[in-house]
């Protein structure tokens, strides 16, 4: 009988994470049950906003008898009461059991927990529906993410390798080798990504948190992922490492959409018009996007970098199609830009001064009047429009490595343009 466990919410920004957790369990039951798959990784709406870090989920599974599935059971409920940080106002761990074959309708719970807002009300009413057994702590928000990591059908995936540190590490500076991760990416990539920004000099496969990760190597290539593991020089023990299937790297969060349909925490891609000029508030480049359903304020927040210099180019008029999520910025409903294609480019015109009519020499202004440098011509001021090459690409734009969401696939990936170009 194949049993189904998925965990979530047993972190929070003080420690503690649901991969580790998940990994501990992997290990033991993969010694009394037949693991079905590697273990999952699947990460849910990024724009939620009591997500406790990268809003991922655990989901494992296995062939197990009547005798085993017990023992499972006990196992994972005693593991999440021991080590989930019960203490933090945000951690609210769900756990969920199910047997049998995974049905639609918990697929499709998936699906709506990747991309919309999904209350526990509406998991509880589901897991009921579908026969699965949950466990909540205290407001059990992670039964959504447990839920939806269980029934998500990962036919888009990508390969991330979890290295763990010892306790008494947790906490401290983590000690890796950035050069050895340099030479390493430069070996396998694009088969293995994001393990550098090589814009800022800096390496991103070590997180910063006090959690007991050590390093995270993600790739298309599960042998490329665990070559790169073996090139790096860790300056600390490995107490145990996990290579997990998951959903990061995808674009499957990013749906289509009007801009009149957007709500409030949707992932979307949009077509639309630059309704005005772009504006700056402190490092916030901001404009307004709109259609035939609806405007909407747009942002690149200044952790995108040199991304917000491709958004200062935009002309009102301007047609793109635009992907992000949709959070509430000082109280409008605002889309931060992950990807930015521009479409169709209005004109952009300059008025300059004329050539001399007599010599063809350059006019120099004087006062009301121009002069020509060469010949001494002179005439009244007058400046003419002249059009001028804009200096954008009919090409997608994405935010540098450091910016990127979990769910976002890199443009460098097969599949990475996919989800905006099927709008054109």
């Amino acid at each position: 009988m194949p049993i189904h466990i998925g965990i979530d919410d047993t972190d929070s920004p003080n420690g503690m994470c649901t991969t580790y957790l998940g990994a501990l369990l992997y290990r033991e039951f993969s010694k009394i049950a037949e693991p079905l798959d590697l273990p999952r990784l699947i990460r849910l709406n990024p724009n939620i906003p009591y997500k406790t870090r990268g809003n991922g989920a655990v989901a494992m599974s296995f062939e197990a008898n009547e005798k085993v599935i017990p023992r499972i059971k006990d196992a994972v409920l005693f593991y999440v009461r021991q080590l989930a940080d019960f203490e933090h106002e945000n951690t609210n761990p769900g756990v969920v059991f199910f047997e049998g074959e995974i049905p639609d309708e918990l697929r499709e719970f998936s699906l709506k927990a990747l991309r919309e807002h999904v209350t526990i009300e509406e998991a509880e009413k589901v897991a009921r529906e579908v026969g699965a057994e949950y466990f909540k702590f205290k407001l059990g928000r992670g039964i959504i993410g447990a839920l939806g990591a269980i029934g998500y059908p990962l036919e888009n995936f990508t390969y991330e390798l979890l290295a763990y540190r010892e306790p008494e590490n947790w906490g401290t500076p983590r000690r890796v080798n950035g050069e050895s991760v340099f030479l390493a990416d430069s070996w396998v990539y694009p088969f293995s990504y994001d393990n550098v920004d090589p814009y800022k000099g800096s390496v991103l496969i070590t997180p910063h948190g006090k959690d007991p990760v050590l390093a995270g190597i993600r790739g298309v290539d599960a042998g490329k992922v665990l070559q790169v593991f073996k090139m790096v020089e860790f300056g600390e023990p490995v107490a145990f490492c996990q290579l997990y299937k998951t959903n990061q790297n995808t674009d499957d969060h990013l749906t289509p959409k009007k801009i009149g349909e957007l709500k409030l925490y949707d992932s979307a891609v949009v077509r639309g018009r630059v309704a005005g000029e772009y504006r700056e508030v402190g490092r916030h480049v901001f404009f307004e996007l709109e259609d035939g359903t609806g405007k909407i304020r747009v942002a690149a927040f200044e952790p995108t970098k040199k991304f917000r210099n491709y958004v200062r180019k935009l002309l009102p008029g301007d047609e793109i199609i635009a992907a992000g999520g949709v959070k509430e910025h000082e109280g409008v409903l605002t889309l931060n830009l992950e990807k930015l294609y521009p479409v169709k480019l209005v004109p952009k015109v300059e008025y300059q001064k004329p050539k001399c009519p007599k010599c063809g020499g350059t006019m120099k202004s004087k006062g009301d009047y121009l002069r020509c440098k060469h010949c001494g011509y002179k005439m009244p001021k007058k400046l003419i429009p002249v059009e001028v090459p804009r200096d954008l690409k009919w090409k997608i734009y994405e935010v540098p490595p450091d910016a990127r969401k979990h769910l976002s696939r890199p443009l460098v990936l097969p599949g990475g343009e996919d989800k905006l170009l099927e709008l054109l």
